[in-house]
């Protein structure tokens, strides 16, 4: 898993063009994430992203685009909400867990965005003119992803995904120099945790390089960052590239996600106030699970150390 996620980060995008709105999805950046939001709990999330595009005359204007998200966890296993696509307007979301990960093998998660829609939208405003042709209809992308924890293995706080996506995922073949991923739709991510309450990411969406950071403030406020499509910095000035197609310029976003919630069935410890059952005999045996897995684990771990 390690080798095909950091060539397809590092070295594919040197030269794509193509075009995203980070946090206009829940997730990383602008892809998937591998975790859910616990039953009931809801998240809302919005971010502004700037971008310049040339004129006719030459000289570059400055836009921003919004966009954003509302997401509900659904019994520990799946996830439906809302996104909204900057000029494209408004679409939908659902994605489910199929496999939970652990300490020795990772976790497997499926699902589908841009379920209503425009067939081929535009984040950005005075981008019909686009030089990136859509090789798919966006307006029904499903995935798959493969999500693992490599801390207790490394000892260093690194996490890895790949997945594998239709539509918005998979990069025009017209739109690229010399380069292009060797299979359309995939994507991945490499990221690390600085502190309990940070985490750096880097991924490749399927069709450009983007690097940003998540920081949680409490529970409740995780603020937000990105700079997207940062492959044309690598772009020579004879190349192909134009400034005036809004596709083909680095973009910067600043975004803010909001956490309510679990409002049934609240069980667990946090840090920020006091620990409330709802139903206190079932919270407990499971908690009680939970501390008999975790040892089980540990001690997996330990058996394959030695």
């Amino acid at each position: 898993m390690r080798l095909p996620v950091a060539t397809v980060i590092l070295l594919l995008p040197l030269t794509a063009v193509a075009g995203g709105l980070p946090f206009s999805h829940y997730g990383l950046l602008d892809t998937p994430s591998a975790s859910l939001l616990k039953h009931t709990e809801v998240a809302i999330g919005g971010a502004g992203t700037a971008y310049s595009i040339q004129d006719t005359s030459g000289a570059s204007n400055m836009n921003v685009a919004v966009g954003g998200y509302l997401e509900v966890g659904l019994f520990e296993r799946g996830q439906i909400g809302g996104t909204y696509l900057g000029e494209a307007g408004f679409s939908g979301t659902a994605r489910g867990l199929i496999l939970a990960e652990t300490i020795n093998r990772p976790g497997i998660s499926l699902g589908v965005e841009n379920i209503i829609g425009e067939e081929n939208y535009e984040f950005y405003r005075d981008s019909n003119d686009s030089l990136y042709q859509y090789p798919n209809p966006q307006n029904f992308s499903i995935y798959g992803l493969i999500s693992k924890d490599f801390t207790y293995f490394v000892s260093f706080p690194l996490c890895l995904n790949i997945g594998f996506g239709t539509g918005r995922f998979v990069q025009s073949s017209e739109a690229v120099n010399g380069l292009q991923s060797p299979i359309p739709g995939l994507f991945g991510s490499i990221f690390v945790h600085p502190t309990i309450s940070s985490e750096i990411i880097v991924e490749w969406d399927g069709r450009d390089l983007n690097a940003g950071a998540h920081y949680r403030l409490n529970r409740n406020f995780t603020v937000m960052a990105a700079a997207s499509e940062l492959e044309h910095l690598f772009v020579s000035e004879d190349s192909t590239s134009n400034g005036m197609d809004v596709m083909q310029n680095t973009k910067f976003s600043v975004g803010l996600q909001i956490n309510l919630g679990p409002f049934l069935n609240r069980t667990e410890l946090d840090p920020y106030e006091r620990l409330r059952y709802t139903d206190d005999d079932e919270a407990l045996e499971l908690l009680r699970e939970y501390r008999v897995r975790a040892r089980e684990e540990i001690r997996e771990m330990e058996s394959s150390v030695h």
